[in-house]
């Protein structure tokens, strides 16, 4: 009753940039399908895996298998076969169809559902084949390739569906050239291909080899009468141990070429990144100080224009691969996967400049007093009322990263409820870690219903005075970084002289929703960003950031798809090398014995509870119990080691529907995790 997750059957070659290929075997245990009703249709899901669709087709789950391949590998390619599959016993299954789908500020109906004919009357296999996508990218020299599987065989006129139980995956190179880094860089890769692979044994023989050191591991570009401003916080940074640059976009312009003032930047950054050992990257200033790159965006029907600063981070081909002129279009060739740790600043003053880097000085190096760097606010809007879609679900998962001690506000608005404004005082006494999910446009992001600003323009400059408990702020809004030729929302809370944030981490152009139940490409985005800080402890906001892009880009399924769009839009405004603080009153507990016992019946049938045993030293634990999305479902707390036992219901007492549950036990910062299996 358990996924398998892949594991490395063989490897042929081993050295870097010599041709050979891995094969990995996928497994699948067809017990863990759970197949929903909603209204007429059937909603397949699996633990572990997201749904998929183009819009009329089938909607069914994925899976991605991720692969590191040598140093400098060429010319990839994959083999895909399918060794074994189970009938899903029950009959006349209608498979639910994708819908068209439309970003969280877009008003429409996304229950509408309108299946394709020629393949809900065809009893021909769908999909037609378990390769959904494939692509191919470099993470500062190490070379990654991910296939997109979605392993089943569905029968539409008959409603007979298979689950593929056993797929073979085998991904095959040529030798190619190798890249050559500084220590840091490699180490800061090391820590991202660490978050995407299974094989992690591999890092040692496929890493690229190495320069000996980097004279500009932190690079600030900047107008050449800004240096002055911005040489605080270069000098902060090599206090931290970093040799640091400062570079003038004028004379960066005059001796580097290209076919426009963006792409010179970039190739000035490539120099840096290849020769100089760079690490971090801050554009330091707005449009009208450093260049931007403007990308058409279209995804799924909707068009847009919006600056895209993952082009002066991901350093690999030119992003216009296809020679036409027009940048960052999937035809293009693009790896997207950042070279570079980036970060903009949105100032375009010099007593804006001063602001910036004043907060930063004062978030990396003072002791601001009191817990505001332990609290959060986390706002959830009623996205799209008709399917029940809130942005509850996508915080209750960035709540479940943060440590125990935490203080979180959750500002829920309810189905056919009201807006809220009781966060707004909460994030002007100080806040650590502060996001929204809501609808947006370039001048905040609101509620559903009023009062609608959830955070504006207007409550960032008038309502907060949080003066230097600035913290981290998040959303999965459209528009409110869109920051070209006039003030947005990720500005006002920059550059506001009483407080507002310190970085920031908005769109620049739509976010966009997932194909319910699953979550869409922009929450999944801000949870692994979440993720990486509070449960990996990431050393940077740049390096978490990174991270959380980097998951994501293995889901894309082709062409204009939100997954692709919702890459290029998340923007970070930050100095990418700032670390997240976080305090709390207690001191931290010491190393403790802290176990729990296998949970006893798994699987659980009918309204059986499930028991399990936790074991540890004097003092109390917390206990709970999440879906695989990271919703609490159920938690309590004990004071002495004992046996638990978890009933399978929800906190309204209703039986939870099959599927795999996560049991955690948490004591200080000691986590122990089980799982289990609910029947029906």
């Amino acid at each position: 009753m358990r996924l398998i997750l892949p594991v490395l059957l063989l490897v042929l070659g081993g050295l870097p940039a010599i041709a050979g290929s891995i094969t990995r075997t996928v497994e699948f245990d067809p017990a863990l399908v759970t197949i929903e009703i909603e209204n007429i249709w059937n909603v397949v899901e699996f633990p572990g895996m997201e749904l998929r669709g183009e819009p009329g087709a089938p909607l069914l789950p994925v899976f991605p298998v991720v692969f590191l391949l040598p140093n400098g590998a060429l010319n990839v390619s994959f083999h895909v076969s399918a060794l074994s599959e189970s009938s899903i016993s029950q009959p006349g299954i209608r498979v639910i169809p994708a819908t068209e789908p439309r970003p969280f500020s877009r008003i429409s109906d996304p229950s509408i559902r309108l299946p394709q004919p020629q393949i809900y009357a065809s009893n021909s296999i769908w999909p037609s084949d378990p390769v959904l996508w494939t692509h191919t990218g470099t993470i500062s020299g190490f070379r990654i390739a991910s296939c997109l599987l979605q392993p089943w065989e569905y029968l539409p006129a008959d409603g007979q569906l298979s689950l593929l139980t056993e797929i073979e995956v085998t991904v095959s190179w040529d030798e190619g050239f190798p890249t050559n880094l500084s220590t840091e860089q490699n180490e800061v890769a090391r820590r991202r291909i660490r978050a995407l692979i299974d094989n992690t044994e591999m890092i040692p023989v496929y890493e690229p080899s190495f320069k000996v050191s980097g004279d500009a591991e932190y690079l600030i570009v900047c107008d050449s009468s800004y240096v002055d401003t911005m040489q605080p916080l270069a000098d902060l940074h090599e206090r931290h141990g970093r040799t640091v640059e400062i570079a003038g976009v004028h004379a960066i312009l005059d001796n580097f070429s290209g076919r426009d003032d963006a792409e010179k930047l970039r190739n000035f950054i490539i120099d840096r990144f290849l020769e100089h050992g760079t690490v971090f990257v801050l554009l330091a200033g707005d449009e009208t100080l450093v260049p931007v790159r403007m990308v058409e965006l279209l995804c799924e029907g909707l068009p847009d224009n919006a600056p895209v600063d993952l082009y002066f981070a991901d350093l690999d081909g030119t992003w216009d691969g296809n020679g036409d002129g027009r940048y960052g279009q999937p035809d293009d060739d693009l790896d997207l996967y950042a070279d570079v740790l980036l970060g903009r600043a949105l100032f375009s003053t010099v007593r804006e400049a001063e602001i910036f880097v004043q907060k930063n000085i004062t978030y990396q190096s003072s002791t601001t007093p009191g817990d505001w760097p332990s609290r959060a606010v986390l706002c959830g809007a009623v996205l799209f009322e008709d399917i029940g879609y809130t942005g509850a679900k996508g915080c209750d998962s960035i709540a479940v990263t943060m440590p125990a001690w935490w203080d979180i506000t959750k500002a829920y608005e309810i189905l056919y409820g009201d807006g809220i404004d009781t966060h707004i005082p909460i994030i002007s006494s100080g806040t650590g870690w502060n996001h929204y999910a809501g609808h947006g446009n370039d001048r905040g992001i609101y509620w559903s219903s009023a009062p609608m600003g959830m955070m504006t323009n207007w409550i960032a400059t008038d309502s907060l005075h949080n003066g230097n408990k600035t913290g981290i702020h998040t959303s999965i809004a459209c528009h409110p970084a869109e920051y070209i030729g006039l003030e947005c929302c990720a500005e006002a809370l920059l550059n506001a002289p009483d407080g507002g944030g310190v970085a920031v981490m908005f769109n620049t152009s739509y976010g966009w929703e997932g194909f319910w139940p699953s979550l869409g490409p922009s929450e999944w985005m801000c949870i692994d960003l979440a993720r990486q800080v509070f449960r990996e402890h990431s050393p940077s906001i740049g390096l978490a950031f990174s991270i959380a892009k980097d998951l994501r880009i293995p889901y894309m399924h082709g062409g204009y798809d939100r997954t692709f769009q919702s890459l290029l839009s998340w923007s970070a405004f930050m100095d990418p090398a700032l670390k997240v603080r976080q305090s709390h009153s207690d001191p931290p507990v010491p190393p403790v014995q802290l176990t729990i016992s296998p949970p006893y019946p798994n699987p659980a049938e009918r309204d059986a509870p499930i028991a399990f045993y936790v074991d540890f030293s004097a003092g109390s634990a917390d206990v709970s119990v999440h879906d695989f999305a990271g919703r609490l479902i159920w938690e309590t707390e004990i004071h002495s080691p004992q046996r638990v036992s978890w009933e399978g219901t929800d906190p309204f007492n209703n039986r939870v529907p099959a599927g795999v549950y996560i049991i955690s036990v948490r004591k200080g910062n000691y986590i122990r995790n089980r799982l289990t299996t609910v029947l029906n």
